[in-house]
């Protein structure tokens, strides 16, 4: 079972920040999940955000980048991160 599907069990926090995993000042988004599961979620969902920081920063290094997709699970924690070139 994933961390994710478990908190479905045991409650969800009051509201949970995604962040950029390469900068932790750069906000992307702050869900309100006021300690209940929203409708539209289930266990295996992912929220997926589009991250201009790690686009221009994998363009200074010469990589021709169009898009970088950070995925998070329900509480936050980044699943993984994908680089469209």
């Amino acid at each position: 079972m994933t961390a994710a599907a478990m908190a479905l069990d045991v409650g969800l926090p009051e509201e949970v920040d995604l962040r950029c995993p390469e900068s932790a000042a750069r906000l992307l988004a702050k869900i309100q999940l006021r300690g209940e599961q929203p409708s539209w979620v289930q266990p295996e969902n992912l929220i997926e955000l589009s991250c201009d920081h790690c686009k221009h920063a994998r363009r200074r290094e010469g990589r021709p980048v169009v898009r970088v997709l950070h995925r998070y699970n329900i509480l936050g924690e980044l699943v993984e991160t994908l680089v469209v070139e």
